[in-house]
């Protein structure tokens, strides 16, 4: 039941079980304890009256037992409510005024009465005969088959054996029993409601720092903070230590990646455009076969350190980069580039909407694609974007579109491929479109062409989209 149970569950559950439990116990204890005191009041009221009978006994010499004085005192004296007494000799039987007439014929219980204690000498008149023991309790029908309770104890009475029997109804034990009973339950009822209530709010509010851990959590992975706060409850201090210690490591090792991609490219770089000049030169690669060898070194440079980032970041979701800025930021450069062929760029962009992607490879992604925009556009550039759900999760799609001339569907396939151009005399080694879609790639995106409703060329750039709470 409470496997993969959550937490406030497990406890609310085990609080709840040992509460029943322990108001079980405490109403059967409390109820034994009521039990016995009741009894225990009934008992000595009927042990009373079999000491106040066996005080008033006489017997006569023929065994003829009689009362010195008045046994009938309340509540002995009305009849039919089960209060009644009666003295049992071997000639006659002496009975309280509420038995009407009738035998009180407790039940059988002569193993159990010891024996009556025996006269006292008339020698010594100054000494108390020996007590006998105290009256035997029993249950059992009355005259009017009203359950009682019965005090039994046996006498000797100037040396005649004579047996008490005080009686009270049973009701007088289980009818103020039952209603504290009543009171006892309906009081633990309210007690257990206040205890699962305050379990509840103590599990609510103990369980509070895991769920604002849980959101300082997605926040760190969400891209909006670089840690955990630390100023945590002393019971998760040690692990919020660890988490901040592991971002921390995880930091260092992607600065420590990020160093080494700059200094390998800042170490190629320049070989290789050096390379690429000298073969520029008339008479340096005559057949032409030299310099596409350089252009396919550079992409596979930029392929691979590509995926050396996107590997330190160990994924894309824990970067977050708001997209209007940066395609604000290079459609500004783009318009001063292109400033005398007067190309108009919209970009309708929530200000709010954020991709999981890296910074610096948005805007070599974003900047590729919009470049080509303004190089082939005649008079305008479209940027807009939007959100695209599917069973892979939530995507920004980026649509830019200019009113150029277009690609044929063959066409789109091959500018795709590395090193693939329509238009030598294009500046340019055809490298951007493949570079962009590898780079898409690596964020688990993809870049796709189309055709554009004003006759140009669409390029559709998907990339995952940064949540703004991820759970």
């Amino acid at each position: 039941m409470l496997r993969g149970a959550s937490l406030s569950r497990r406890l609310l559950i085990g609080a709840g079980v040992f509460i029943a439990a322990a108001l079980v116990i405490a109403a059967v204890v409390i109820g034994f304890v009521l039990h016995r005191f009741v009894q225990g009041q009934i008992d000595q009221r009927l042990d009373t009256q079999v000491v106040f009978l066996g005080s008033m006994l006489r017997a006569a010499p023929d065994g003829t037992l009689s009362l010195a004085g008045n046994a009938d005192g309340p509540p002995f004296d009305r009849p039919g409510r089960g209060w009644y007494w009666q003295v049992t000799g071997p000639r006659n039987v002496l009975r309280s005024r509420s038995l009407n007439g009738a035998d009180l014929v407790p039940p059988d219980i002569s193993k159990r009465l010891p024996p009556p204690p025996p006269p006292a000498d008339p020698r010594h008149s100054d000494e108390r005969p020996p007590p006998g023991d105290r009256p035997v309790p029993a249950d059992g029908p009355g005259p009017d088959s009203r359950a009682l309770h019965f005090r039994i104890q046996q006498v000797n009475a100037a040396g005649v054996s004579a047996t008490i029997v005080a009686s009270a109804p049973r009701m007088a034990v289980m009818g103020p029993l039952r209603e504290a009973m009543t009171t006892l339950a309906i009081s633990l009822a309210m007690l257990g409601l206040a205890l699962v209530l305050a379990i509840v709010f103590q599990v609510r509010l103990g369980l509070r720092p895991l769920e604002r851990l849980r959101r300082a959590v997605a926040d760190v992975r969400a891209g909006r903070s670089d840690r955990v706060a630390s100023e945590q409850p002393l019971e998760i201090q040690p692990l919020v230590s660890e988490l901040n210690a592991l971002l921390a490591q995880n930091a260092e090792n992607l600065d420590r990646a990020r160093r080494h991609v700059a200094n390998l490219a800042h170490g190629l770089k320049t070989p290789l455009a050096t390379l690429s000049i000298a073969l520029s030169e008339r008479g340096r690669d005559s057949n032409g076969e030299l310099h596409p060898l350089v252009a396919l070194m550079e992409r596979r440079i930029r392929h691979h350190l590509g995926r050396a980032r996107a590997a330190a970041l160990s994924g894309p979701v824990r970067t977050r980069t708001l997209i209007a800025p940066r395609l604000d930021d290079l459609g500004d450069v783009l318009g001063k580039v292109h400033a005398e062929r007067h190309i108009a760029l919209s970009i309708d962009v929530p200000r709010d909407l954020a991709v999981a992607c890296e910074a610096q490879d948005f805007d070599e992604m974003a900047g590729n694609l919009m470049e080509n925009a303004f190089t082939w556009a005649r008079l305008r550039v479209a940027v807009h974007a939007r959100i695209h759900s599917d069973d892979h999760g939530a995507r920004v799609v980026l649509a830019i579109e200019d009113d150029g001339a277009g690609l044929r569907p063959d066409q789109m396939a091959q500018v795709l491929r590395p090193g693939e151009r329509l238009d030598e005399a294009a500046p340019g080694f055809g490298f951007g479109l493949s570079i962009t879609r590898e780079l898409a790639e690596l964020y688990g995106g993809a870049v796709e062409l189309a055709a554009s409703p004003s006759g140009g060329l669409r390029v559709l750039l998907t990339l995952p989209l940064a949540s703004r709470d991820l759970t």
